[in-house]
């Protein structure tokens, strides 16, 4: 988001709230509502400043800048003043980096519509924005009875690649801006924050709160955030509820009509997966099915197959209309007047120079004719030919007529364009080393959009995309990236040392071999490349790369193609490093440590089973090394408590506490919170001096350490057993919110516990004091089944028929 507007947005909105008499400026507003904790008294009268001045008559080297002086006769007595609008300050700051509204910084320069071009389509939604009845297109569009789109709540707006969407929903939106506009929204695939719907509720409501200028509806969502902080971290689904929905609830609908309403969400087939996109759509609808809000959504979309079918069942209720970028809108008039003034800027202002002596009109009214029957409706094409014609250190003439030798190829929606990106290629020199620095790119860009939440230590990624990460990661000379791609930049935005491909069709090219054929590129490859460097980096001790690789080594190892050669490095890495390099800011607590550590194990395990690497997922399930790192001997208490706290772990991961829960009354307890309910009292020391790992074969510093084996069944023998003591009858069971916990973990999992543990006379013994009291005909016949192992077991319990009967008991 653009610091400079959002921050003056916030100060007018804030000010305008404010009693006239109390206020000193917008800026004074600000602090004020900043500091929030002792507000002391203002000089305010005028014949007070001399008495000021004279106090500080003999001082030297005095600066004051929106200061203020108290000056006290007697006591003094602060006040304590609630925090001005803290709920939307938090807001603020938990959507500041996303960089979504369409003047945000992050943006810039965003697409908009060339002056002159799309006014149709632009009249046409702008007559859908403002409620008013459409014009006869409308009814052209939509057939008899469809021309109310007052009545609509959603209007699609979809085209193909490259057809002019975002730069369609930028110009309503800055058109709309203080008029009609509520909140806007855009997505974008490269960009971490912005490819998922994650800040996208919090966003709208945001901009509602700012942008609505209705005092009711911003309390309520302050108050909302300020209650509840917590709803910033929920579902989108319930944000939308707490964020959006119930704050209209405050306002009288007699009232909505005053309001802005109209949200514009640009890019949704953005979203990384299909299932982002529906939840999106769902979100949305289900508030507004109910009429429980007065917004209406303009969406701009490629029409992919879920967004497509999405408002496809919706097409007969009559809460949806839709706009299709085709030539209907005379896309090539338009196209036509934006090549015509770009060529025409290129003459006399860019290249003014070089194009001094050229006869005009350049280029010919048939030339740009010409191109307009290339560019088959998208705006791409021609914004691509102007970047490669205008390029800053080239003729345009030149390259010009390059554009207009490339061969008319076939007549597929892509073929013109395709061409032109093969021509831009055909300009360099080094092929293989241009290929390798786009792929690199390509699969950093992949990496960084990967969240793995099990991985996540905070990292920002933002600067693993420049130019000198590229050129460690290939071993490449400085400088060598930056000269491979001159003449790129009609196709890539280079800025900073930082490159970003401009265009989503340029990687969609790239990547499809029937497109690109020579130029295609193997993104799996290129991550089983970047994969093995990690590796070498990561065994190197390398500084440079070392958090780079620490972090995405793993991402780049899931997304690679499986060669023989990755196998082979793979079955003899250290990955010891890298599971206490995503730890290391957890050791502190040890139960918090040992949880995680099994989520990690466990995601390097499935990696790598997609691999056919089965050997840490088969030593996962029995256990665990560890060593303390300065080659203290452990002790037997600290070793035993880490079998039951890794048993523990291990049963959460694949039974979590909170789907255990979920049927009863009780809020999800910790993992502490359930030992504690169990009598399983522990108290081992901190980890951060202790190292694990699931073979010491494979560790570097396994020869230097003293390791202990950590038995998970010895843990889960010890579990079970305290489960069994617990589920028997205790009357303080309705006393202590520690003890239910206990109890409702011990009914659910215990069978499965006792299967996991080994045969143990003692636990034999338990379970059949405690089989009266389990729940469910389930339960009991698991564990009659575990029993059976025993040799005595028939003796004691007629196990056929126990078992018979209780098949009889639960078919009836």
């Amino acid at each position: 988001m653009n610091p400079d507007s959002s921050s003056k947005v916030w100060r007018e909105g804030h000010s305008a709230m404010q009693p006239r008499s109390r206020r000193g400026g917008p800026e004074e507003d600000w602090n004020h509502s900043r500091t929030g904790s002792q507000v002391p008294r203002r000089l305010e009268s005028s014949n007070q400043r001399p008495a000021t001045q004279a106090l500080f008559a003999n001082s030297r080297h005095n600066s004051f800048f929106h200061s203020s002086i108290n000056i006290v006769g007697g006591d003094q007595i602060n006040t304590s003043v609630e925090d001005s609008e803290a709920g939307l300050k938090l807001l603020y700051q938990t959507i500041a980096h996303v960089g979504a509204f369409h003047d945000s910084e992050t943006r810039y320069p965003p697409p908009k519509c060339h002056p002159e071009t799309r006014t149709a389509v632009l009249l046409d939604i702008s007559a859908w924005i403002k409620g008013a009845e459409a014009d006869t297109q409308v009814h052209w569009r939509y057939g008899p009875g469809r021309g109310a789109e007052a009545e609509t709540k959603f209007h699609w707006l979809y085209g193909p690649a490259g057809a002019g969407k975002s730069a369609i929903a930028q110009t309503l939106a800055e058109k709309e801006q203080g008029n009609h506009l509520a909140a806007s929204f855009f997505f974008s695939r490269s960009d971490p924050s912005r490819n998922n719907p994650r800040f996208l509720i919090m966003v709208i409501s945001y901009c509602l709160a700012i942008w609505c200028r209705n005092t009711q509806l911003r309390t309520a969502i302050d108050s909302a955030v300020k209650t509840w902080p917590a709803v910033l971290g929920s579902a989108i689904e319930k944000q939308f509820q707490e964020l959006v929905v119930k704050p209209f609830e405050v306002i009288p609908q007699e009232s909505w009509e005053t309001l802005p309403r109209v949200v514009i969400i640009d890019g949704l087939d953005e979203c990384l997966d299909s299932d982002s996109q529906r939840r999106v759509l769902n979100t949305l609808f289900g508030g507004l099915s109910l009429g429980q809000t007065p917004l209406r959504f303009l969406i701009a979309s490629r029409p992919e197959p879920v967004i497509r079918g999405f408002f496809g069942q919706l097409s007969n209720c009559g809460i949806t209309t839709r706009t299709e970028l085709s030539d209907n809108y005379s896309t090539s008039r338009d196209i036509k007047v934006y090549l015509r003034d770009s060529f025409k800027a290129i003459v006399e202002e860019s290249h003014s120079d070089v194009m001094a002596h050229i006869a005009l009109p350049w280029p010919s009214i048939g030339v740009i004719d010409d191109l307009v029957q290339r560019a088959s409706g998208q705006f791409i094409y021609a914004s691509t030919v102007l970047k490669y014609v205008g390029e800053e250190y080239s003729h345009p003439v030149e390259q010009l007529e390059l554009v207009l030798g490339l061969p008319l190829g076939d007549p597929g929606a892509f073929s013109e364009l395709d061409a032109l990106y093969r021509q831009i290629l055909l300009s360099n020199r080094n092929k293989a080393r241009l290929i390798q620095i786009l792929g690199t790119m390509l699969a950093i860009e992949d990496a960084c959009s990967v969240r793995w939440e099990e991985l996540e230590p905070g990292h920002h990624s933002s600067g693993w995309k420049g130019i000198d990460v590229v050129e460690l990661l290939l071993s490449l000379p400085t400088g060598a990236v930056m000269v491979s791609l001159r003449g790129m930049h009609s196709v890539l935005q280079i800025d900073s040392r930082i490159v970003e491909f401009r265009h989503k069709s340029f990687r969609d090219f790239l990547l499809d071999a029937r497109r690109s054929g020579e130029y295609f590129i193997d993104k799996a490859l290129c991550h089983e490349r970047l994969a093995r460097v990690c590796m070498r980096i990561i065994n190197d001790s390398s500084d440079r790369l070392r958090s780079y690789a620490m972090y995405n080594c793993l991402k780049h190892i899931h997304l690679a193609k499986s060669t023989s050669n990755l196998i082979t490095e793979l079955q003899r890495f250290n990955f010891c490093d890298m599971i206490g390099w995503h730890l290391r800011d957890l050791s502190h607590d040890t139960s918090i440590y040992v949880s995680q550590s099994i989520s990690v194990l466990q995601k390097y395990a499935k990696v790598l089973e997609l691999h056919q690497i089965k050997t840490w997922s088969d030593s996962l399930q029995l256990g665990i090394y560890v060593a303390d790192t300065h080659r203290r001997e452990l002790s037997n208490q600290f070793l035993s408590e880490l079998e039951v706290l890794f048993a523990l772990a291990m049963d959460c991961h694949y039974a979590p506490l909170d789907a255990i829960f979920s049927r009863s009354a009780l809020k999800t307890p910790g993992n502490v919170d359930v030992l504690t309910g169990l009598d399983c009292i522990i108290s081992p020391p901190s980890m951060k001096e202790t190292f694990l790992c699931l073979d010491p074969s494979h560790s570097r510093a396994s020869c230097n350490l003293v390791w202990y084996f950590i038995d998970f069944k010895n843990g889960y023998s010890r579990l079970a057993n305290h489960c069994l003591r617990t589920i028997r009858p205790n009357p303080r069971i309705e006393l202590s919110y520690f003890l239910n916990c206990g109890y409702v973990y011990a009914q659910s999992r215990v069978s499965e516990l006792l299967y996991r543990s080994p045969l143990d006379v003692e636990l034999q013994h338990e379970l059949k004091k405690t089989m009266p009291h389990l729940n469910g005909t389930k339960e009991l016949r698991k564990v009659l089944l575990w029993l059976q192992d025993f040799p005595d077991a028939q003796r004691d319990i007629p196990m056929e028929n126990t078992i018979r009967r209780l098949s009889t008991s639960s078919a009836r």
